[in-house]
Order: structure tokens, then C-alpha cells, then sequence
């Protein structure tokens, strides 16, 4: 039984010493920190859900004394299962969660420790990388020995890459213990070929050749685990006595398989399953979920109104916006804050970001304080080929040296876009861990692809790789030389003769044999990779286009999803379109579409549209994002007399860069 110590007012006061001053005077915190049954959690933006959910840990280490029952902790994201670890390391009592018989980490981490791998592992099934990226780098290669998709790909290239890109395990699959089978049954898409002609066989056969070198992606540690459960239903007894209380932060972001997974472990009594999160801020949806397959708050959840980063103006202006699930956002009081709405057309949009960071420097003065966070961002951000539709489409139109940075999501797959990246993060004085790690995940792939086994005949992995050829003859020695000058200080990976050169070094010192005429897999790992080589910067530094300077103000640029969970101190929301499908009803501009809403204008249904909700589900976690520096970056065109008066009611100043 889970006891919670009482919340006196010596208790409330020790937690808000240890959590840094935090007040937790309000109804809806006290529920959720004494609350030991499930519940739902609506956490309106910056109101400290973090420091609450680790204020009820620190609570609970005063009461909590079994040495085989524990707290689950599952986040979405490293991030915010890093956040909680470096919160708990601090404390004296509450640092015992970090470690057996608790669990904090991502709901993929749950996943593969308690089901999914121990079940791989009962059916005698390799394992070498769970990476989705990797997984469709490597999955593509393996079309051109299949003569029937490779036809295929001739005619309908897309569908066939994104057909073999995502190939999962089907849920139906038997999977049966011992060698893997020659065909694996897979996921059924949309307009997908069936098993049934020669090109969906071959699809079966690419999977199966997947699993037999040990690639998956994270589906299907979902479907495993799915289906470890109906083949153990012992399996879930013993995990629910382990864990009777189980947190899941950012709840809106487990959907689909995975959050039917644990609440069939979960849900249903005997544990507490409590889910923490923002419906207003799910931004990360599958267009084949229904709705029913998101985390909705139920009616009765414990609503944090109340926010700690940004003051009242911004939070009135946010409500209007909370349109997935309604909240009155209760901002900070009398705390200053500074709303600006820049209008543009084609003629003036190069000057949005330049006046934005004049904004910024008038609020400022001439120091912006150290560890300022001042960023432009969009709901789209990458360069586009497809011109139909509304304009603007991207960040790029806004700032066409724009691209996006080397950053934790970019996952490169070829040897080349490794090693670029490798060099790319060396240049820019990155740590060495890092960087190391990359140069091991290239390597052992390299020597996977060439069919390199150790002396002893071992496989080589991220994690040995060194160590086998170190076994070798030193041949770790010549490696790590050849790295070390032709990519992190050389020019390999920026120009083509380089990078033959750097190829056949390698291949020599390591013994191994490139057959790029023969293996189209291996010719396209190792292929030279022509976009993103700068032959004029030298040492290979890639300049990062992601951020952007002006008026002596450092603009960082990036995508909404990029500053998702983060607090900056300026933001600049800048409109651009809105893409969930070819169809003109699929496509919109965002704040073209939520403005007149989000200012009082008019009361629209989200629901009605899928480009609609997702305007408004961007455009919201954008502008919850800074605490004091607010701005809104739209065509003039669609901004109407009635917009522009009520927005100067509301406190906005204007600026209108067509006059």
C-alpha cells in the first residue's frame, strides 16, 4: 500500500526549500502530490509540472521503505527523463528513485527492458541497432536486390521508399523461437501492397532479412512486447507488483500501440497509473490513429492552471488557444511582457526577422543579459519543392540560407553522412564522447557491410569495435589515425577524390574488400554524398545555417517542434503553411487560420479540419514558449481592419512592413 506523508505546513514548506523556493500552496498541487490513486494531469505550459512531479517523489522518500516495490517513472523523451534524474541527484533522501527497485526512463526504455528484449532474447533472435532511421537507411539498400520492387520503384519511387522504410512487425505475426523465417509478416498501410502479390512477398522477405541481421525499428519492440503479454500473461502480474505507482509525463505524446501497451499492464485498478501531460500540446500525431488512440484528460483530472513563465497577456491570449482541451491559463502577476504583430507581404518578408531582432534590442537595451534565448520559429522549416498552395511555406522564405543544424534528432545513415556530421561537430568544438560514438556507429557499420568478423569470429558493434580490432593486429591504431587526419582534420568528407583516397587508406589498413560493383548495398553506404559538401570551407567545418544575426542580436532558427518543453526569454512565431495531405482541404496557413480566433474575432472549430487543429496545436506551443518577448510574424493580406483594432485593445503593438 502506498502511504503519502501528510501535507502540513511544515511538510509544504520543507518540499519548497528542497525544490529551490517552489510554492505549492494551490488545491490542484496538493491533489496530485498526495494522491495515491490513477489520475490524469492537465498541465497547462510552464507551470512546473517537472519540479511537481520530483516535489512528489521527495515526498514519497519520506514514507517509502520497500526494498522490492517501486515507483515507475516514463517519460516521452530523453530530455525530460534526464531533467527528473539531474532534479533527484540533488536531493538527499529522494536520489534512492534513481535507482533498484525504481525505474525512470523513456516509454522505448520500458518497452525493451521488461518485455520486449527478454522475449527477443526467449526466440533466439539477434539484435544489433533499434533505430528507425537506421533501420530505413539500411532497408532501402536491400530494394535493389528484389527485382519486382525495384521495378516497382521505377514507376512509384515514393511509395516504394516508404513502404520499406517503416516495415513492422504485423500484430498478427506468430512469432515462433529458433532460426528467423524466410518471410515475417508486416504492418498493413495504406495503398501498401499485399503478401499476396510478388512485390508484397518481397517485402516480407527484406523484413525477415532485417531481423535476421538484427535491425528493428521501435514499433516493433511495441508489437514484440504486445505480443510477449498474450504468450506470458504472467509477465504482467509480476511488472505490476513491481511498480503499485507509475507516472507518465507528457502524456499527449504516448499514443497509438504504445499507450494501449501500458494501459493493458496499467490501467484497470490495483495500480496507481497516473498521466501527466498537455492535451493542447500534442504535436506529435500518425494520421492512421484515431482519435480515441491519444491520452485524453478525463473530465475529473487535476487541472495546473496556473503557469510560471510568461504573465497574464500572454496566458489570455494562449487560452483562446487551448482548443483540444479548453483551460484559463493563469499567467504571473503584474510580470512584465511585450507582444508585437509584424505584417508583411513578398516584397517585405527578408525584413521580418531583421525588425524582430530591433524588437528585441529595444527591450533589452544594448546588452541582452548572458544566456539570453532569443529564437524564430515556424510549423515548417525545411526547404520544399511542392509550390501549390498558400505562401508563405517555410522558414526558408523567410531566411533562404537557412538549414537546419546537426542536432540530437539529425540521424545521418550512409558512411559519409556519419563521418560529415563527425567532422561537422569536431569543427564546432563538440565533446569528445560525442563525437566518438559517431565515429564507432560508422565504423562498425562499415565493417558489418563488408562482412569483417573479429579473429574469433565475432560480430562487430558499436560497443566492440575497438576492442576486435585492437585484437587484430592493431589495426584499431591505423583506424583511429586515418579518422583522425582525412575527416575530423581533413577534407574526406567534403570532396569527392578526398574521400575516394580516405576509402581505399581504410579499406587497406582494415583488410577488408568494398565491393561497390557488386553489392548495391554496400556501393550506396559508402557512396560520396554530394548534398551538403562545401569545398570552399576549409578543414571541413560546415557552417551551421540555423542561426541568424542582426542588429547584433543572435537569432536561433528552427522548427516549433524544436523549442517543444523548452522556456526562451524572446519568440518570434513566424506563418507558414500547415501540411497534412496533397488535398487542398489538407493544407493551411497557421496563423492566417488562428489569429481571428485567438483574438476574439471569431469562434472557429478546430475539430472540423486536421490542418486546422494542427495550426492551432502549433501556433499554441510556439507561443507558450518565451517569457517575456512575444511576436508574430504574418502577411499583411490577412489581417483585417477588425483583427488590427482588437488586437490593439489587447495591448499588441504593430508594425506593417508593406508602407
Amino acid at each position: 500500500m502506498i502511504t503519502v506523508a501528510e501535507l502540513t505546513p511544515e511538510i509544504l514548506a520543507a518540499l519548497s526549500e528542497e525544490m529551490g523556493g517552489c510554492d505549492f500552496s494551490q488545491p490542484s498541487q496538493r491533489a496530485f502530490l498526495s494522491s495515491v490513486a490513477s489520475c490524469d494531469v492537465q498541465a497547462a505550459p510552464g507551470n512546473g509540472k517537472t519540479t511537481l512531479l520530483v516535489a512528489k517523489l521527495s515526498l514519497l522518500s519520506r514514507t517509502w521503505n520497500s526494498r522490492s516495490e517501486g515507483v515507475c517513472v516514463i517519460s516521452h523523451t530523453n530530455a525530460a527523463r534526464i531533467e527528473v534524474e539531474k532534479r533527484l541527484a540533488s536531493h538527499a533522501s529522494a536520489s534512492a528513485f534513481l535507482s533498484y527497485p525504481h525505474f525512470i526512463g523513456t516509454v522505448t526504455t520500458f518497452i525493451d527492458r521488461f518485455i520486449a528484449l527478454p522475449y527477443l532474447r526467449g526466440l533466439g533472435w539477434p539484435l544489433r541497432r533499434i533505430d528507425d532511421d537506421v533501420f530505413a537507411a539500411v532497408a532501402k539498400r536491400r530494394v535493389a536486390s528484389r527485382p519486382n520492387l525495384r521495378a516497382m520503384a521505377r514507376r512509384q519511387p515514393k511509395n516504394v521508399e516508404n513502404w520499406v522504410a517503416k516495415l513492422e512487425f504485423s500484430p498478427a505475426f506468430n512469432f515462433q523461437p529458433g532460426a528467423v523465417p524466410d518471410r515475417i509478416g508486416i504492418r498493413a498501410r495504406p495503398r501498401q501492397v499485399g503478401p499476396h502479390t510478388d512485390s508484397g512477398a518481397e517485402l516480407e522477405q527484406i523484413k525477415a532479412s532485417m531481423t535476421r541481421d538484427g535491425y528493428y525499428r521501435f514499433g516493433d519492440m511495441t508489437a514484440l512486447a504486445a505480443r510477449a503479454i498474450e504468450h506470458c500473461p504472467g509477465l504482467v502480474d509480476r511488472i505490476r507488483a513491481r511498480f503499485p505507482l507509475v507516472i507518465l509525463d507528457e502524456a499527449q505524446d504516448t499514443h497509438g500501440p504504445q499507450l494501449a501497451l501500458l494501459r493493458r499492464i496499467f490501467g484497470g485498478g490495483g495500480v496507481a497509473f497516473q498521466l501527466l501531460g498537455d492535451q493542447n500540446q500534442t504535436l506529435y500525431e500518425d494520421p492512421t490513429l484515431a482519435p480515441g488512440d491519444y491520452w485524453q484528460p478525463a473530465a475529473e483530472a487535476i487541472s495546473l492552471n496556473e503557469t510560471r513563465r510568461f504573465g497574464e497577456p500572454i496566458a489570455a491570449f494562449a487560452s483562446r488557444l487551448t482548443v483540444r482541451r479548453p483551460q484559463i491559463i493563469t499567467g504571473l502577476e503584474n510580470y512584465p511582457g511585450h507582444r508585437h504583430l509584424i505584417m508583411f507581404n513578398e516584397a517585405s518578408i527578408g525584413d521580418v526577422i531583421p525588425t524582430y531582432a530591433e524588437k528585441v534590442r529595444d527591450h533589452w537595451g544594448n546588452q541582452i543579459p548572458d544566456g539570453h534565448e532569443i529564437w524564430a520559429v515556424s510549423s515548417r522549416h525545411n526547404l520544399y519543392r511542392d509550390r501549390r498552395g498558400d505562401w508563405p511555406k517555410s522558414l526558408v522564405d523567410y531566411h533562404p540560407a537557412y538549414r537546419p543544424g546537426s542536432s540530437g534528432s539529425s540521424k545521418p545513415t550512409s558512411f559519409c553522412a556519419i563521418l560529415r556530421q563527425a567532422a561537422t561537430l569536431h569543427a564546432t568544438y563538440e565533446t569528445p564522447a560525442r563525437i566518438a560514438e559517431m565515429l564507432c556507429q560508422s565504423l562498425s557499420e562499415l565493417l558489418d557491410i563488408a562482412g569483417y568478423q573479429g579473429p574469433h569470429g565475432n560480430r562487430v558493434n558499436n560497443g566492440n569495435v575497438w576492442r576486435i580490432l585492437a585484437a587484430d593486429g592493431d589495426k584499431h591504431i591505423a583506424a583511429r589515425h586515418l579518422l583522425y587526419l582525412h575527416v575530423l582534420n581533413g577534407q574526406a568528407v567534403w570532396r569527392a577524390e578526398a574521400w575516394q583516397e580516405f576509402l581505399g587508406a581504410l579499406s587497406a589498413v582494415l583488410g577488408i574488400v568494398l565491393d561497390v560493383n557488386g553489392d548495391a548495398e554496400c556501393a550506396a553506404f559508402v557512396a560520396f554524398i554530394d548534398q551538403g559538401a562545401d569545398n570552399a570551407v576549409a578543414a571541413g567545418a560546415q557552417v551551421l545555417r540555423n542561426a541568424f544575426t542582426a542588429n547584433g542580436v543572435l537569432v536561433q532558427l528552427g522548427s516549433i517542434h524544436s523549442v517543444k518543453g523548452r522556456t526562451v526569454d524572446a519568440i518570434l512565431v513566424l506563418e507558414t503553411e500547415i501540411y497534412r495531405g496533397q488535398a487542398a482541404d489538407q493544407r493551411t496557413l497557421d496563423l492566417t487560420t488562428v489569429l481571428p480566433h485567438a483574438l476574439g474575432i471569431e469562434d472557429r472549430d478546430f475539430a472540423a479540419s486536421d490542418a486546422h487543429l494542427t495550426a492551432a496545436t502549433n501556433v499554441f506551443v510556439g507561443i507558450t514558449r518565451p517569457r517575456t518577448l512575444l511576436a508574430l510574424g504574418i502577411r499583411r493580406e490577412s489581417v483585417s481592419p477588425a483583427m488590427m483594432e482588437a488586437a490593439v485593445q489587447q495591448g499588441w503593438i504593430l508594425q506593417d512592413l508593406t508602407v
